[in-house]
């Protein structure tokens, strides 16, 4: 990058970072231990599934409570973007009518932000993982691969839904009935393989259903994914990433007479 443009960076930069710092110390305002309780929820939570399915409803499935949390704590991160990006731009009108920045800032602030709080889950997760029953294998070098594919495929459709939003005020509650819906034909709860035929062919038209299967076959079952998954979920996201911007881009003008 010219050494011109990068003040432009850096300040731009710094907009995300201050932003997603005030979403922060909102949430935790007044709050003793600030951050710390970030952990709790999904200290609790995991703690909860393991104690639940190990001693007082034991599973037949293979450490049935790691495959949960193993779901849950991903389904965390698409259902808090996905419910939070209409929000993006209409809840920050009054930085768009007062200040000229990059639009995409608000967005990506708002992103990050669910990332950070998200990150704490992932904390929680990687303590517990030896007691879930988790065994680290040279699979996990895989899972940046996924992780990183599914964050573009949320990220994208986040973008996409935040425009969406300005001229469809419905889309939120559109959303906030879809996504719970999508919960339950993704495998959290229940195992591809323990489904029957006709149900896993059913269930694998959801498009996500290849990254929760390639979190558990890395995470659970200590296993590389097929190729094939990986390559899916790459190009998946990818391909909402891009589409994501485009929209997002397109849009440029809506977004500054919100």
């Amino acid at each position: 990058m010219p050494a011109s443009q990068s003040p432009g960076f850096a300040k731009w930069r710094d907009l995300v970072m201050n932003l997603v710092s005030k979403e922060i110390k909102i949430r935790y305002m007044g709050a003793t231990l600030g951050f710390v309780w970030s952990l709790g929820n999904p200290l609790i939570v995991t703690l909860t599934y393991y104690v639940v399915f190990t001693y007082i409803l034991p599973s037949n499935q293979d450490r049935f409570a790691l495959h949960l949390v193993t779901g849950v704590v991903h389904w965390m991160l698409l259902s808090q973007i996905l419910s939070q990006s209409g929000e993006w731009l209409i809840h920050n009108t009054h930085l768009i009518r007062k200040l000229r920045f990059p639009r995409i800032v608000l967005p990506l602030s708002g992103a990050l932000t669910v990332i950070v709080f998200w990150g704490a889950a992932m904390i929680v997760y990687a303590l517990l993982f030896t007691l879930l029953g988790g065994i680290a294998t040279r699979a996990l070098l895989f899972y940046p691969i996924v992780l990183i594919s599914f964050m573009a495929l949320i990220i994208g459709a986040g973008l996409a839904l935040s425009v969406i939003q300005i001229t469809v005020r419905d889309a939120k509650h559109f959303i906030d009935i879809l996504v719970p819906l999508l919960f339950w034909v993704t495998p959290i709860v229940w195992v591809t393989s323990a489904l029957p035929a006709e149900t896993a062919k059913f269930v694998a038209l959801n498009p996500i259903a290849p990254y929760f299967n390639s979190f558990n076959d890395i995470l659970h079952d200590g296993v590389i994914p097929k190729t094939s998954d990986l390559l899916f979920c790459a190009g998946l996201g990818i391909t909402s990433l891009l589409v994501g911007l485009a929209i997002f881009k397109k849009a440029d003008d809506r977004v500054e007479y919100l």
